[in-house]
Parts: structure tokens; C-alpha cells; sequence
């Protein structure tokens, strides 16, 4: 994910570098200089800019939120035919996979056909 976030700020930065080098080719060349002002030119910059801000916004918030989602803390009871009584684990979420999980400890647990898991929400 963060690569695509990278991919698409270096292709941001290419395409400025490149509209800059064309625009300043384009004074350079001899002849008349009229300078025109284009209608319309500002509100098209701004919308662009709005539009940046926005979806750097929800990019930003898009991660925190997987952050603070990846962080929050579970309790997990696993009951196994082996075992007599069931054993409890705390894991975070970002932790938890479809067949093993890793404690906060860092103990990794894999998890057979006939274990029965019950993962918990502890409230903060």
C-alpha cells in the first residue's frame, strides 16, 4: 500500500518537473512576449489543490485507522481436546492470522483443525 502511495507522489513530481521545463522552453524561445491572463485559470488550480488536500486527508486517515484497528487488544480462549482446561491468550489484531496468531509476549501459536477459538474485544 504505501508503495502505491509512493508510485503515485513520484509521478506527481515527474509530471511538475515536466510541465515546469515546458513552460520555461516555452519562454525562452525569441520573439513578441504577450502576456495573456488565462480566464478561468484560478479556480482550475484551486479545485486541483482541494482535490490534493482531500485525498491526502483520506490517505492519512486511511492509515491511522488501520494503526489504531491493528493496535486494539483481543483475548483469545482456546479450547483444545488435548489440553484439560482452556488457555488464554492476548493478541492485537494486526496479529491474528487465519491459522496462528502471535501473543503480545511473542509466543506463536498455531491453531489445528480440532482447537475452538474465542476471540474477545477487551475495552479499553
Amino acid at each position: 500500500m504505501v508503495t502505491k502511495v509512493l508510485l503515485t507522489l513520484l509521478v506527481i513530481v515527474v509530471a511538475y518537473i515536466y510541465l515546469r521545463r515546458r513552460v520555461s522552453a516555452s519562454q525562452s524561445k525569441p520573439g513578441p512576449v504577450t502576456v495573456t491572463p488565462k480566464a478561468g485559470g484560478a479556480p482550475i488550480r484551486v479545485v486541483a489543490v482541494l482535490f490534493l488536500l482531500i485525498s491526502f486527508s483520506l490517505t492519512l486517515g486511511f492509515f491511522v485507522y488501520r494503526w489504531i484497528d491493528g493496535n486494539q487488544l483481543l483475548r483469545i480462549t482456546l479450547t483444545s481436546p488435548q489440553s484439560p482446561g482452556p488457555v488464554y491468550y492476548q493478541v492485537h489484531k494486526s496479529e491474528l492470522q487465519e491459522r496462528s496468531f502471535t501473543t503480545t509476549d511473542g509466543q506463536i501459536i498455531r491453531i489445528s483443525a480440532q482447537d475452538r477459538l474465542v476471540i474477545e474485544s477487551i475495552p479499553d
